[in-house]
């Protein structure tokens, strides 16, 4: 992911907490090992929460989610 620069500062912090929280946990997967099914599930949720995190920040300060709603969407494979 990237770091999410915007012009409202707490949009911006709580972006930055999450992809923070999200770096440190696929780290942590991947350090625990396990086989590669295991980490990837870890990655994925991970990113999911990443993206739950920026969508709720985006709902409360008023800011457009739709594309944050879509890469949500598309890891959980919903795709027809």
């Amino acid at each position: 992911m990237s770091i999410i620069q915007h012009d409202n500062k707490v949009h911006q912090n709580t972006c930055t907490i999450a992809e923070m929280n999200r770096q440190v946990s696929e780290s942590a997967a991947i350090a625990a090992g396990g086989g590669s099914a295991v980490v990837a599930a870890a990655i994925k949720a991970s990113t999911a929460t990443y993206f739950r995190a920026v969508i709720a920040s985006c709902v409360a300060n008023g800011i457009e989610s739709a594309v944050f709603r879509q890469g949500l969407f598309e890891l959980s494979g919903s795709r027809t």
